[in-house]
């Protein structure tokens, strides 16, 4: 008893130590590259679709079972503010549908775990888009974190001859709330001024421990995906307003 409590003391512990951690770097990139570009500043709206792979981590307790691909799809608003054409920070509303898949293989009997969780997700972060703003093409790093709260889903299994049990997600899992780290990889390209298309590969941490309200072992989330998105700030909607005026009066 005592050891379970100091492994679960050690694990909470590291946890806070990664999150201060990508706070701290954060930081540290924001003060570092604000003053060395000081150009425009503005707000900004940001749209994006991903799709990819997720699991759990945690929760395999068998040999059976092995990890299947599991679908992952994201889409959102993001708004911006950016300090300057290199370097915005932007918080997110996101509807993400993650989990986990198991294939079952013994000899007694085969076929699939299934858990879909549904959250609405408020990722805050900043990025970083590097090179000179006339540029076509730029590559751009992002580092933040997302918080998520579940809101459906479905947990079931399906075994041979078809026999399948189920239940909501909701019912079935004691923490509703998910938290972790998030990170970003790729290039913008500049369409028109103030318009630009972005294509990233994201990477998600969950650090928190997400319990059942049964005895099954706990887990935390992890995902990968790619991503395309559009970026389109202020002075562009009001250019593009402005031109739609002078066109309706003419």
């Amino acid at each position: 008893m005592i050891w379970h409590d100091f492994v679960n003391t050690m694990h909470e512990t590291f946890k806070l130590f990664i999150m201060k951690k990508i706070l701290y770097a954060t930081a540290f990139l924001l003060f570092v590259a604000v003053p060395g570009f000081a150009q425009q500043k503005g707000f900004a709206v940001s749209d994006k679709v991903m799709i990819g792979h997720s699991w759990t981590v945690g929760n395999r307790n068998s040999d059976n079972l092995k990890y299947a691909f599991h679908p992952t799809v994201q889409f959102g608003r993001t708004a911006i503010y950016n300090f300057s054409d290199n370097v915005g920070i932007g918080l997110g509303t996101f509807f993400s549908t993650e989990g986990g898949r198991f294939k079952i293989d013994n000899n007694d009997q085969s076929g699939k775990a299934e858990q879909r969780m549904n959250y609405i997700r408020l990722p805050l972060g900043a990025m970083f888009t590097f090179g000179d703003p006339a540029n076509k093409v730029r590559p751009r790093l992002g580092i933040g974190g997302s918080v998520g709260f579940l809101v459906g889903g479905k947990t079931y299994l399906l075994g041979d001859n078809d026999f399948f049990t189920g239940a909501k997600t909701t019912k079935v899992m004691s923490t509703k709330i998910d938290a972790g780290a998030t990170g970003s990889l790729g290039f913008s390209i500049k369409v028109a001024d103030g318009f630009l298309i972005n294509h990233d590969i994201n990477y998600y941490h969950g650090l928190v421990e997400n319990k059942y309200e049964s005895n099954l072992p706990s887990f935390t989330h992890r995902s990968i995906g790619l991503s395309m998105g559009f970026t389109l700030t202020g002075d562009a909607m009001k250019n593009w307003k402005g031109k739609m005026k002078s066109r309706h009066y003419k």
